[in-house]
């Protein structure tokens, strides 16, 4: 009996030591309410030295989808952990990554985080798997347009297009914003860069009532009109109007500014150094004046060899082989070869390493070298990472959102990339341009 009084005091003891340093860890998460793609402030403090803790995320997008992630982390000698400092042992990334704990996130009920609301999460902390510490937060999207005093325009006539304006007392810069081959209207990427101030012309190119169905024979000039339409608002500052293009649309980016004054810079993120075939037999994407540009297309011989060969090895079909064997021509490839020398602006080229649907990082070193032969004389860059695909630049949904889990490949490796390179390449690319579009 005393025996067992003297173990049951021991044992009150170290519960008693245990609660009382659980009661001393804090967690600090600022700000409460953020942008998805703005980074937060976390930061655990009270932990032993060197112990182990884990963060858990638990959150909930607009569709009542579930989302989670996990990270280990060892505290420090001052008993702290801060993911921008501390490095992941293990959970659901590892190693430094300041929002490691928000891209890595994965769900069992989609493949994609809807982005038509923002999403709550709850931030947990954990020692030994009991809960010491949490802290909810709620993460806006760029989409909520009445918080952040962004009107968004319809445009329904000779063109076709969403208008994003943010809030301003003075001139705002503009962008038009054109999307790739899927063909919709990209609220996600628009309200990004219209949260950051500028004015968002995103033009609809084909795919609705009076354009082509496809991308065959778009006229440049229908581009050239919407500059006229930018240029004619009274809020946008004239002098600051710039272009980006995605995919399948870098290429009417480049090819209307190497037609066009006026413009201050060019952005093309996965892009292409020659205009491709359109999706009509025989006939260009684009054309100029009424004549279509020389393109480039693969053969039906290479097509189909290219396919049988990824079946008997038991690849995920990609496009991505097909279109770098057009390059063996090289006589068809110089003829369709876009003359990005020809703009009077400064570019910005954004590709992914393991790009499975067309080779961009090679075409846009393709088009480095071709502006560096020929003396381009405005400001041009390459910005490329490894182990990104085709769609962290802005594919479907959500894609090209820094801090939000990228598209799930799992079970397809069509686009390229591995989620953590897509979500890092997602981040560092829209920093840089970011900066490069401020810059000009």
């Amino acid at each position: 009996m005393k025996m067992l009084l003297i173990f049951s005091f021991i044992f009150f003891l170290q519960s008693s030591f245990l609660v009382g340093q659980e009661s001393k860890i804090s967690l600090f998460v600022s700000p409460d309410t953020s942008l998805y793609h703005k980074p937060l402030k976390i930061e655990v403090t009270g932990i032993e030295p060197r112990e182990q803790i884990t963060i858990q995320v638990k959150a909930i997008d607009a569709e009542g989808n579930k989302w989670t992630s996990r990270a280990v982390f060892v505290a420090d000698g001052f008993g702290m952990v801060n993911p921008k400092q501390s490095a992941s042992i293990s959970g659901s990334y590892t190693g430094v990554h300041p929002m490691g704990l928000f891209w890595s996130m994965k769900s069992k009920d989609d493949h994609q985080i809807a982005t038509g609301k923002g999403y709550t999460a709850t931030i947990n902390v954990l020692v030994n798997d009991s809960m010491v510490a949490r802290k909810t937060v709620y993460r806006r999207s760029t989409r909520e347009l009445d918080a952040l005093k962004i009107t968004r325009k319809e445009i329904r006539d000779s063109l076709i297009a969403d208008y994003y304006l943010p809030k301003s007392e003075k001139k705002v810069p503009a962008i038009i914003f054109l999307g790739g081959s899927g063909g919709q209207f990209r609220q996600e990427r628009s309200s990004l860069f219209a949260s950051e101030g500028f004015a968002v012309l995103n033009l609809k190119y084909f795919r609705y009532d009076g354009l082509p169905e496809g991308i065959t024979e778009i006229p440049l000039e229908y581009v050239a009109k919407a500059y006229e339409w930018l240029k004619n608002q009274a809020e946008i500052d004239t002098a600051r109007i710039g272009i980006m293009g995605w995919s399948m649309a870098a290429q009417l980016a480049l090819l209307y500014a190497a037609h066009y004054d006026g413009l201050q810079y060019v952005v093309v993120e996965a892009p292409s150094n020659v205009v491709w075939f359109g999706w009509e037999d025989g006939k260009s994407s684009f054309t100029y004046k009424g004549k279509g540009f020389p393109y480039a297309e693969y053969s039906e011989e290479d097509s189909e060899r290219i396919e049988l060969e990824m079946k008997e090895k038991g690849v995920q079909y990609h496009d991505g082989p097909k279109f770098q064997s057009a390059f063996k021509n090289e006589e068809m490839i110089n003829q369709s070869a876009i003359e990005v020398e020809k703009i009077k602006a400064p570019i910005l080229f954004i590709s992914g390493k393991e790009d499975n649907v067309w080779p961009s990082f090679m075409m846009s070193e393709m088009m480095m070298k071709r502006l560096e032969q020929r003396h381009f004389q405005y400001e041009y860059a390459h910005y490329s990472y490894d182990k990104a695909g085709h769609n962290f630049a802005g594919g479907g949904q959500g894609c090209g959102i820094p801090y939000l889990p990228p598209e799930d490949y799992s079970n397809s490796a069509a686009r390229g990339g591995t989620d953590e390179g897509n979500a890092l390449a997602a981040i560092k690319s829209l920093e840089e341009i970011l900066r490069f579009i401020s810059e000009h």
